[in-house]
């Protein structure tokens, strides 16, 4: 597996170009590392790639994944817009977004990740059968994504659960543990039904 460099304002992000039967997977938001870690148990073969915008839980995260002993998980301390501008088309197998800051105000709205025209770069960069899954516990949001993914063409919401490792998150632990509703769904790339 080779690596370039790609200059980013904040860190260095190394690109992995992935053979053809390897995987890159994308978490935007991944705070602390805690979905990455455990997931990475199941996706040994893949690249794991993990964004967020405070430097705090990237190092948190990235020490997470040292001392676990992963060496396929990458983070990346970064604005995610930004990153995902960078990457290939077609060079991703699945996102994650699990928890974002859902902004509640109505004000605020405009402010949260999972927009139109996040979706439309999300699409261009997953590969054909590639996934998305999306998590909240803020209803709002999750009608808010759900709509969006339902009007795109190419996208297909489907009953695949997203992977249970969501719910060892930091926020999915917390909010199992004060009983309190989850929604999660999961859309794939290229399928009709």
């Amino acid at each position: 597996m080779s690596t370039e460099l790609l200059e980013t304002g904040q860190s260095t992000l190394p690109l992995f170009l992935v053979p053809p039967e390897g995987a890159l997977e994308v978490e935007i938001g991944c705070g602390n590392g805690h979905f990455l870690c455990e997931y990475a148990s199941e996706k040994r073969g893949a690249i794991l790639l993990g964004i967020d915008i405070k430097s705090r839980r990237c190092t948190k995260a990235r020490e997470k994944a040292e001392r676990r002993g992963y060496r396929n998980i990458v983070i990346v301390n970064a604005n995610a817009e930004r990153i995902l501008r960078d990457l290939p088309e077609a060079s991703v197998d699945a996102f994650h977004v699990y928890f974002p800051d859902p902004w509640p105000k109505s004000r605020h709205r405009k402010r949260r990740f999972f927009t139109m025209q996040n979706l439309l770069v999300m699409y261009d960069l997953l590969k054909d059968g590639g996934r998305l899954h999306f998590g909240t516990d803020f209803f709002d949001y999750y009608i808010q994504a759900k709509v969006l993914v339902a009007l795109h063409p190419g996208l297909s919401i489907t009953e695949e659960p997203a992977p249970a490792s969501v719910l060892t998150s930091l926020y999915g632990r917390k909010f199992s543990s004060a009983s309190k509703r989850i929604l999660i769904f999961s859309a794939v790339k290229g399928f009709n039904g």
